[in-house]
């Protein structure tokens, strides 16, 4: 672990996903890094946008980031009260306290002990709150799709048969983007080539 962050609990941030659709991302940091291209001003909460730059790409963005969080790795969503009567939304999951977007508050120090935890079924009645959440959801997802098929690519270059049964379903059923039947029939035919009944089966589909 080289590189250094800036958000509150970076340093111990080692949960894993507990969801599988996002395996690539193996704890908070990396999270992180696929946030740092998602968070814009679309993101950010509406009273806050006029304030919102892309050097302080977390303002406004702690309820949203925080649920998805939950999402891939579990555990509970806590709010830190502020002045204003709202909460600052970060995660504790099986101990470990993390808060991707405490860089907003600058050299503030958060308590992040003895706080109320946060429903996203409360939040989401708020504003434009679900939107935001689902459109913040759909880029990371579009994001972690490629990292998948980067990683998966590169098993198969290894000689991973498996993997290379994985792209090919992949583009059949569009987990990538749309349905790329030629890139999947190239798959299939690398995969049954060396002994894949399943690629096999999906030549047949393909043809057919």
């Amino acid at each position: 672990m080289n590189k250094e962050y800036r958000f509150y609990g970076w340093q111990s941030a080692d949960v894993r996903p507990v969801n599988e659709e996002y395996a690539v991302i193996k704890d908070p940091r990396i999270m992180y890094d696929v946030l740092s291209e998602v968070w814009c001003r679309e993101t950010c909460a509406a009273r806050m946008r006029d304030k919102w730059t892309k050097d302080n790409m977390t303002w406004g963005q702690c309820s949203i980031t925080a649920f998805l969080a939950q999402d891939i790795f579990g555990g509970k969503v806590y709010g830190v009260p502020r002045a204003n009567g709202h909460f600052h939304c970060y995660n504790e999951v099986d101990g470990c306290i993390f808060d991707l977007t405490s860089e907003q508050f600058g050299d503030e120090e958060l308590i992040y002990e003895g706080n109320p935890e946060q429903f996203r079924e409360d939040h989401f009645k708020l504003d434009d709150k679900e939107e935001r959440y689902q459109f913040l959801k759909s880029e990371f997802d579009k994001k972690v799709k490629k990292m998948m098929l980067l990683t998966l690519i590169d098993a198969a270059a290894k000689g991973n048969i498996e993997a290379a049964e994985k792209i090919a379903l992949g583009y059949y059923h569009g987990d990538f983007g749309g349905s790329n039947p030629a890139k999947a029939k190239k798959w299939a035919s690398y995969a049954a080539k060396h002994g894949s009944r399943k690629a096999e089966d999906l030549l047949l589909m393909i043809n057919t």
